[in-house]
C-alpha cells in the first residue's frame, strides 16, 4: 500500500498557506474590503486543518518491521488484497 505521509519539505506549504491567509486577512481588515474578509476567514480553517493534518503526519509512526517497513494494522491485513489468487 501506498504510504502517504507528510515529509519535511511540505512544512514550507503549510507556512506559505498561513502568510498568505494572514496577509489577506490583514489586508481586508485595513481595507475593509469585504472579500478579502472573506477570504481571510475562510482561509483560516484551511490553515488550521493543513496544520492538523501536517502535524499528525509528521509524528513518529509504528515501529517498523524487519526490511525497516511498517508492519500492517489489522484494517490492512484483512484486505482482499491479501488474499492468495
Amino acid at each position: 500500500m501506498v504510504n502517504l505521509r507528510s515529509g519535511r519539505q511540505d512544512r514550507l506549504l503549510v507556512i506559505v498557506v498561513w502568510l498568505l491567509t494572514v496577509v489577506v486577512l490583514g489586508l481586508g481588515i485595513a481595507t475593509t474590503s469585504p472579500i478579502l474578509l472573506v477570504w481571510g476567514v475562510l482561509g483560516l480553517p484551511a490553515a488550521v486543518f493543513l496544520s492538523y493534518v501536517h502535524l499528525r503526519d509528521t509524528r513518529s509512526g509504528p515501529p517498523a518491521g524487519p526490511g525497516g517497513v511498517a508492519e500492517p494494522t489489522s484494517a490492512e491485513s484483512g484486505s482482499i488484497d491479501d488474499s492468495p489468487s
